[in-house]
């Protein structure tokens, strides 16, 4: 994905689009400060655990029902509207309902992860 320094715009339902093998992600756009992502899932597929060692991230609901999964806490079950905030290096992981499909636009950042993103966001 190229890196943006001037404004954008998206309709984002647009970019809706579903596979019955697995979730579908799609780039928007990114910047130094962030990157944003719109992820399509069918009934019952998932995103398994994983985290972002330096990349902040927040889940917005776009349309569907799931749950944002957790490790080492307590799952958010979510709806359209939903915003959840997951700090970096946090466990976590995505799934559906057997029932409904879920559209996310994921945001995340920094958008560049090298070891100057990395002093940025924690100090190191």
């Amino acid at each position: 994905m190229e890196l943006i320094d001037r404004v954008e715009h998206h309709e984002i339902l647009d970019l809706a689009e579903y596979s019955s093998e697995d979730f579908v992600r799609k780039p928007v756009m990114q910047s130094q400060g962030i990157v944003c992502d719109f992820v399509c899932f069918e009934p019952g597929q998932a995103a398994g655990f994983h985290k972002h060692p330096v990349q902040d991230e927040i889940f917005y609901v776009v349309e569907g029902k799931g749950v944002i999964t957790f490790e080492e806490r307590d799952d958010i079950p979510v709806k359209p509207g939903s915003v959840v905030f997951t700090p970096s290096g946090v466990v976590h992981g995505v799934e559906t309902t057997e029932t409904d499909r879920l559209v996310l636009m994921l945001i995340k950042g920094p958008g560049i992860t090298a070891k100057t993103a990395r002093a940025f966001m924690h100090g190191d």
